[in-house]
């Protein structure tokens, strides 16, 4: 198949984003590569974004709007695949921008390797907002891909990735709509234990905005929280690859899960909410920070476990001092 051949389309989610949904959906349509449809899922927005989504669908023909009562972003994502129609389906948040070359870079990855799943490493970020000037491609099995991910080595997120669409309904691959935190680290360790091979670029084409205070992961709530442990748990229980290797590797992906909580929990200041839960997340992020030391993980991964094994409170507090700071 000839790349111009090929119909990409781009699943947004959108919910209450009508502070940002206006870049969003601006730097789609500003795509180096045309032959895409747009699919804007208005999730039951409160706010303008549903107005501003129809505004659009008036102006450019490939922009499709759904408009569907709130149910989460996993059954929003979920209502945009079902109702694609191309060949290969990236996804993007509607608070987030996509840089221009964001479709055609994937869609080459894809087809120049003849790939069922093709991602970006890198992306910019309020922190980071430099351009790799010499990217590294790498063509990975099963297997490694899923221990990449696990070991987070790869965003979890769906966002900076491309999935060929026969491959998701072949396996009936989609969204657990029961899951709204953690639900695309679920989806991508599907799809990447299933796929023919994995194609990662250290590339950056996507923005992703750490600034929204009304994100899903800005603010503390305890049923988010209980929804991260939910959903690492989800993983273990629907892995299909089973070797050590992986094993190791979602033990890791636990421990970070726990971590993240334990740090969140802290720096709200909300920790008598569920003290066992607090005490949980604490304990499993100083007992568990050895599995770091026996995989590929990043070297800040590997600090984080030497402070967890001291205090998991100096993490709590590093974090704490960095989101301040930007």
């Amino acid at each position: 198949m000839n790349n111009l051949d090929c119909l990409v389309s781009v699943v947004v989610p959108v919910y209450n984003v009508e502070k940002y949904i206006d870049k969003c959906i601006e730097s789609i349509i500003s795509q180096t590569y045309k032959y895409i449809e747009i699919i804007l899922v208005d999730d039951g927005s409160s706010d303008k974004s549903g107005e501003i989504v129809d505004n659009y669908a008036k102006k450019d023909s490939r922009i499709k709007v759904v408009h569907k009562k709130n149910s989460g972003v996993s059954a929003a994502r979920n209502t945009g695949i079902n109702v694609a129609e191309g060949d290969y389906i990236c996804f993007a948040d509607g608070d987030d921008v996509l840089m221009e070359d964001y479709v055609e870079y994937l869609l080459n990855l894809c087809i120049d390797n003849k790939a069922d799943v093709a991602y970006t490493k890198d992306m910019f970020t309020t922190f980071y907002k430099k351009q790799i000037e010499s990217p590294n491609i790498f063509i990975y099995t099963p297997e490694e891909a899923t221990e990449a991910i696990l070991c987070y080595n790869v965003p979890i997120g769906v966002y900076s990735k491309m999935f060929r669409k026969k491959f998701l309904d072949e396996y009936n691959i989609r969204f657990d709509e029961n899951i709204y935190i953690g639900e695309g680290f679920n989806f991508n360790t599907s799809c990447f234990q299933r796929a023919n091979k994995i194609v990662m670029s250290t590339h950056r084409i996507y923005f992703y905005r750490r600034d929204n205070d009304a994100s899903a992961m800005t603010n503390f709530k305890l049923d988010k929280c209980k929804m991260a442990l939910y959903a690492i748990e989800n993983i273990k229980k629907n892995l299909v690859i089973k070797t050590p290797r992986i094993l190791k590797a979602w033990n890791f992906a636990y421990w970070h899960t726990h971590f993240d909580m334990y740090c969140w929990i802290k720096n709200s200041g909300k920790c008598d909410l569920d003290i066992k839960l607090y005490h949980m997340c604490k304990n499993v992020s100083r007992k568990f920070s050895f599995v770091a030391f026996a995989l590929p993980v990043k070297r800040t991964e590997k600090i984080r476990a030497i402070l967890g094994l001291i205090s998991p409170s100096i993490v709590a507090k590093l974090i704490l001092l960095r989101s301040k700071r930007h």
